[in-house]
């Protein structure tokens, strides 16, 4: 667990981490040494993760990202898990930073990265009985959260060439049919802003809208 510490004269927050720092702990997991792993994948699954906290990690990560191959996947998943959208800045931009520094270093997880960005097209919903309600208390927020999805997206697409592996996220992602209209509103919306910036999906993204339109009536 990541404690963090202010003192009474307000100096900026520090994070107090257990399990050493990233690098050691991937020797240590060459090693068999699986204990500051699992607890490091703990840290950065806790629901109450700070923005410094993210922060320190994902500069770590990035200094080693180029060990970060197949044999952590478990890992790398749990740090695409990370609430990034919404939070302060400065979190947002490492975040991206990240997700750049992995697909270019580590072209296998470039399918997850999409992935992850896609799923944030829609605002998050919770559900009571058969009736989805925004997770969010305040609608002025989703121009910004799904900004961020946009940015990271175009940031992906500077590294690795994405049009054939994002196409079929973008199928795989579309709400069903039964979802809120809100919801369907906001996916279309997102895909309608690929289409300035990735033309050559246009026709496609265009397609794909029209035939899931159809299935409404």
């Amino acid at each position: 667990m990541e404690t963090d510490a202010v003192d009474f004269l307000g100096s900026p927050v520090k994070t107090v981490r257990f399990g050493g720092n990233v690098e050691e702990i991937l020797t240590k997991y060459k090693k068999g040494d699986l204990s500051d792993y699992e607890l490091m994948k703990n840290q950065l699954a806790d629901p109450e993760i700070k923005d410094a906290q993210i922060i320190s990690w994902l500069q770590e990560f990035r200094s080693c990202v180029t060990q970060l191959n197949k044999d952590h996947e478990q890992l790398i998943y749990t740090i695409l898990r990370l609430p990034w959208i919404g939070r302060s800045q400065p979190v947002v931009l490492e975040y991206m930073m990240f997700l750049s520094n992995l697909v270019s270093a580590q072209t296998v997880y470039l399918c997850a990265c999409l992935r992850m960005v896609v799923s944030h097209f829609t605002q998050r919903v919770r559900v009571c009985g058969e009736v989805e309600f925004s997770d969010s208390d305040d609608e002025t927020e989703f121009p910004r959260n799904f900004d961020q999805c946009h940015q990271a997206l175009q940031l992906i697409i500077r590294y690795v060439p994405t049009r054939c592996f994002l196409m079929p996220i973008l199928q795989e992602k579309f709400p069903f049919i039964h979802k809120s209209p809100r919801t369907l509103e906001c996916y279309v919306h997102n895909l309608l802003r690929v289409t300035v910036y990735i033309p050559s999906l246009q026709r496609d993204i265009l397609e794909l809208i029209v035939e899931k339109m159809l299935k409404l009536d």
